[in-house]
């Protein structure tokens, strides 16, 4: 099962990668293959442009089918604009979306 890994980037120290790098690990551990968004959008890049091309990422399909099977929050989202909007999207469409924790407990369960 593929996820892509939304939260807080802006504002935080190096993007906040450690943080996406680490969620990427546990979701791994659990059995599921991550993507974060420092993967796709170059570092230095508008907030707007960012988001854009992290909502193009979100919504990307291979095949014809979605390219992800759900998202994966880290802890802050809701006071991230951006991810905020993610989250948003995801609801809209339905598109599964929990936390990292909770993905990584159904994953060890299965």
């Amino acid at each position: 099962m593929r996820l892509y890994v939304i939260g807080p980037v802006s504002g935080r120290e190096g993007d906040n990668r450690e943080a996406f790098e680490e969620a990427r690990r546990e979701l791994e551990a659990a059995g599921f293959k991550a993507t974060i968004p420092h993967d796709k959008i170059e570092a230095g890049a508008a907030w707007q442009d960012a988001m854009r091309a992290s909502i193009k990422e979100l919504l990307a399909t291979y095949r014809g089918k979605p390219r992800y099977d759900g998202v994966a929050e880290l802890p802050g989202v809701f006071g991230s604009k951006g991810a905020r909007c993610e989250r948003g999207v995801c609801g809209q469409l339905g598109i599964p979306h929990r936390t990292v924790g909770e993905w990584c407990a159904e994953g060890a369960a299965s």
